[in-house]
C-alpha cells in the first residue's frame, strides 16, 4: 500500500528569503561551482524580481521565472566555513536561524 500526502503546504517562518532564477529547462542559473544566482528580498518584492529577471536576461537566459526560497540568505565563503565549524561542534550552523535556535532551546528545556 502506497501512502500519499495531500494538501500539504510549507510553513514559512520568516518573511525574507532569496529569489533565484529557474531557466525554462528547470535548471537554476548559477556558475560552474554550484553557486546559484540569487538576490536577497522579502516575499513578493517586485523590485527584486525585476532585478533578477534583468540579470538573467543580461547573462543570456531571458526565458524562465523568479522562484522564492523562503528563509534563505546569501552568505560569503568565510561565513560558510564558520557555519561548517559550528556544525562540527554540534551547534546550529547558522547563528541567524532563529527557528532552529528556538527549537534547540525548547528541546533543552524539555529534557532538563
Amino acid at each position: 500500500m502506497k501512502l500519499t500526502t495531500t494538501s500539504v503546504k510549507p510553513i514559512e517562518e520568516v518573511p525574507y528569503g532569496v529569489y533565484v532564477w529557474r531557466c525554462s529547462d528547470g535548471e537554476f542559473l548559477g556558475d560552474g561551482d554550484g553557486n546559484v544566482m540569487n538576490i536577497f528580498a522579502m516575499k513578493s518584492d517586485v523590485t527584486a524580481i525585476r532585478k533578477i529577471a534583468e540579470a538573467a536576461k543580461h547573462y543570456g537566459f531571458p526565458e524562465g521565472e523568479a522562484v522564492f526560497w523562503s528563509g534563505r540568505r546569501p552568505i560569503s565563503d568565510e561565513e560558510y566555513a564558520q557555519q561548517r565549524a559550528r556544525e562540527k561542534l554540534g551547534l546550529v550552523p547558522d547563528p541567524l536561524d532563529y527557528g532552529a535556535i528556538a527549537d534547540e532551546q525548547r528541546t533543552k528545556r524539555a529534557n532538563s
